[in-house]
């Protein structure tokens, strides 16, 4: 129950953590994605915008003897003219880069992206090509382009056309579903702050109940053996309260419990414990607190405790039977505190009320331990 109250401050907004770095993480996807897009786009239009090229300048040819005279004018520098024959390319331009372009029909057709043509990368360079078959020949013409992608500046313009829309839908529909599931994990939190106070605590008073307690009596033993101190445990039982509960009946009883848990949480410091673990009876865990403090205040205690108490129906007094036990002079187990502060309520409760304290002085011949010492 401790670690888990630890880390329930991590895992309250652990979803919206993930949400936040999974929606960065998207639209870094979404930039690419375009990016990629936008690239494969230019580099298609590039090879259609060749092919169109190569058509008609085949078309407008007016010499059937020399097909390629409207493709010989195109400037060196940034196309290259081939003609693939049997298999095989021949430049028609005069370039110095020619010789560094494989000179295959095997090449040409793993750099193909559509029936048009295709795409390489070369020397660090981006080139572009077209394909098309000469007419009344076996051959094909193939036109070379140095593809220049587009500047980052007008690809940021093209960025903002395409993913304005689309980017604000997408901020809209984070910001609405980080909204809903901090919703979620609200409720999701208080239904577990509620059930687990619904384990934790006493459903009729509010107090600690036998599990808590537990959890903290383990807790503060091991504390208190590191560090050599010392703490009181105290059994409390209520003198009177079933006279009380068969005469007004259970209603006025579980308000006279209420009551008087009130009466005590008011009188104990913040890091001492009040448990109810079952009907009438009570346990305080007292931190750093001997015998002789431990009894002073529960004097006090016992003196609230018999004060009136004003019901629906009546007015009643009651009385408490207490018996305390001083870890580790009394046990150092939390099973031997229970059992020896219980065994010290049960000797006052017999002897009508007040305040009885364990001790282990010497023991009877029996080997019981002689036990209780009431402090009137």
């Amino acid at each position: 129950m401790i670690k888990a109250d630890r880390q329930r401050g991590f895992k309250k907004y652990r979803i919206i953590t993930i949400l936040s770095g999974t929606s960065v993480v998207g639209v870094l996807l979404i930039f690419i994605a375009v990016y990629n897009a936008s690239r494969d786009l230019e580099l298609i239009h590039d090879v259609n915008a060749l092919h169109g090229f190569v058509l008609s300048s085949l078309d407008l040819a007016n010499s059937a003897s020399r097909p390629m005279q409207g493709l010989e004018l195109v400037s060196p520098d940034h196309y290259q003219v081939f003609i693939l024959e049997l298999g095989k390319l021949r430049s028609l331009s005069d370039s110095s880069v020619n010789g560094a372009f494989p000179l295959d029909e095997s090449w040409l057709e793993e750099s193909r992206i559509n029936d048009r043509g295709g795409h390489f990368e070369l020397g660090g360079k981006v080139y572009t090509r077209a394909m098309m078959p000469l007419a009344d020949t076996s051959s094909s013409v193939v036109l070379m382009h140095a593809f220049r992608e587009t500047p980052p500046g007008i690809l940021a313009g093209i960025y903002s056309k395409r993913l304005l829309i689309p980017g604000l839908f997408y901020i809209w529909l984070m910001i609405w579903v980080a909204l809903i599931i901090r919703f979620l994990v609200r409720r999701l939190d208080a239904q577990n702050k509620k059930l687990e106070h619904m384990a934790l605590h006493d459903s009729l008073t509010g107090l600690a109940n036998r599990n808590l307690l537990e959890d903290r009596l383990h807790i503060i033993i091991e504390d208190c053996r590191r560090q050599g101190r010392t703490f009181a445990l105290v059994n409390l039982d209520l003198n009177r309260f079933k006279q009380v509960n068969d005469t007004y009946g259970h209603e006025q009883g579980d308000e006279l419990l209420r009551q008087f848990a009130d009466r005590a949480q008011n009188m104990l410091r913040a890091a001492d414990t009040f448990a109810r673990i079952g009907g009438d009876e009570f346990i305080m865990l007292l931190h750093d607190m001997d015998t002789a403090p431990c009894i002073s205040m529960c004097q006090r205690f016992k003196e609230l405790a018999s004060k009136p108490y004003r019901l629906t129906k009546a007015e009643v007094t009651i009385d408490v039977s207490i018996g305390i036990a001083i870890f580790p002079k009394h046990g150092d187990e939390a099973s031997t505190l229970m059992r020896n502060a219980d065994q010290a309520m049960y000797v006052s409760k017999s002897e009508g009320g007040g305040i009885n304290i364990y001790t282990r002085s010497s023991e009877s011949e029996e080997g019981k331990p002689v036990t209780n010492i009431r402090f009137a």
